[in-house]
């Protein structure tokens, strides 16, 4: 098996098993992931590395966004539906700027999504 089977065999079994509140984490970590990949492409000004892994977090922010309910009655879901649409936005012009202090920006927030998403997991309130 190659490391690519691997890794591709590893992360659907991950995700088959995840309850739906760790697989929003998933995503979260699959974003922060790629932003830090995508951050050592900008240090090289690597372009075309850079926009491979910006393609990938705007993709897991865009599921988070879709993934939204009610976004258009709920306030909640309108505020994440916008600070989702505002790390997109700013995710594609850093990719476009060669622009490492907005992907600290769009790191920063999801890492504040992410933690606070942790704080409400229902394993905590189980026990």
């Amino acid at each position: 098996m190659t490391l690519l089977s691997y890794q591709s065999v590893r992360r659907a079994t991950l995700v088959e098993g995840a309850t739906p509140h760790r697989l929003v984490e998933i995503l979260y970590e699959g974003a922060l992931s790629n932003i830090a990949i995508a951050r050592k492409h900008v240090a090289k000004n690597d372009r075309r590395l850079l926009h491979k892994h910006i393609d990938k977090s705007v993709a897991v922010i865009q599921e988070l966004q879709a993934s939204l309910q009610d976004y258009q009655t709920n306030e909640l879901s309108a505020s994440l539906f916008d600070l989702y649409s505002y790390i997109v936005t700013t995710l594609i012009e850093s990719n476009k700027n060669l622009d490492d202090e907005g992907l600290v920006i769009c790191q920063n927030l999801i890492e504040i999504l992410n933690d606070a998403w942790s704080e409400i997991s229902p394993e905590k309130f189980a026990a």
